[in-house]
């Protein structure tokens, strides 16, 4: 009975000790605070990092935007000479490798001289405006362009002669006392393609000269016979007196005939196909504003 009570009473005193040993000993601090508030403050380094990374990346691609932009947004316009005659064309800037281009062209040239006895009098009439785009491929001068025109382009030519017979249709008439005239049309609307060098809105330079080669397809011209004043027929079955075109004879409505053949012999020939495609050759200075 005493060995067990003094077990039970050493047992206790050693729970006692441990429980005091165990009081006693400092308990180290938790570091779970510590661990989240690095956690925090990462994060908080990783957002503010990102946020300057955005802005950064913005400010960066705005100045792209701004390099990228180029020549578009400009005007120039340019004087020049062509064989559309004399012209202008204004610029603008779409982009910074494409322009559009309007361009407007006019003026005439004369010419006269004599075959067989017959005397010619003819004048090309040049009057054509366009819309027309320019890409510049490598940024600089060299350009490709197409667009497309109005297309007024015409030849008037008169044929006169003294003591002169000539073959209309299938009658051969005295036009000394006449005068005949030919009005050479072409299709209203024009296609154009072409290359040339030099760029009317660069910011390199106010002042630069510019230069086309090109062709306007402006497909195979129409031509129109008419004529006045008094023919006497020189074979036929009307021989003989004079005709007064102006007037409504046998004979002269059998000359209509004869010069309708005569127009329609022309406009289905070769002749007038040859002048299906019209070459634009240019030279102009050119101003950015």
């Amino acid at each position: 009975m005493f060995k067990t009570f003094l077990s039970i009473g050493v047992v206790s005193s050693s729970l006692l000790i441990m429980t005091s040993t165990s009081a006693l000993t400092p308990v180290a601090p938790t570091p779970q605070k510590k661990s989240v508030a690095k956690k925090v403050t990462k994060l908080t380094q990783t957002k503010t990092t990102k946020v300057l990374n955005t802005k950064i990346n913005k400010k960066t691609n705005a100045n792209k935007m701004s390099v990228d932009k180029g020549n578009a947004g400009g005007f120039g316009i340019t004087g020049k000479v062509s064989t559309l005659g004399l012209g202008a064309d204004l610029t603008y800037g779409l982009m910074d490798k494409l322009n559009a281009r309007f361009s407007i062209n006019g003026g005439s040239l004369n010419a006269d001289g004599e075959n067989d006895g017959i005397n010619y009098d003819g004048t090309l009439k040049l009057q054509s405006f366009g819309g027309i785009l320019d890409f510049h491929p490598t940024g600089g001068g060299f350009r490709l362009s197409a667009g497309i025109y109005n297309n007024g382009n015409e030849i008037d030519l008169d044929a006169t002669g003294a003591n002169q017979d000539a073959e209309i249709g299938d009658i051969t008439y005295d036009i000394s006392d006449a005068k005949l005239n030919t009005k050479v049309s072409f299709k209203s609307t024009a296609p154009y393609l072409g290359i040339g060098w030099g760029n009317a809105v660069d910011k390199a330079s106010k002042f630069s000269m510019t230069t086309d080669l090109g062709v306007l397809f402006q497909g195979a011209p129409v031509a129109k016979l008419t004529a006045s004043g008094n023919v006497i027929p020189k074979s036929g079955i009307h021989t003989g007196p004079a005709i007064d075109l102006a007037g409504s004879s046998d004979a002269a409505l059998e000359f209509q005939r004869e010069l309708q053949k005569e127009e329609d012999n022309l406009n289905g020939g070769d002749n007038l196909k040859k002048f299906k495609l019209f070459p634009v050759v240019s030279l102009g200075f050119n101003y950015r504003f």
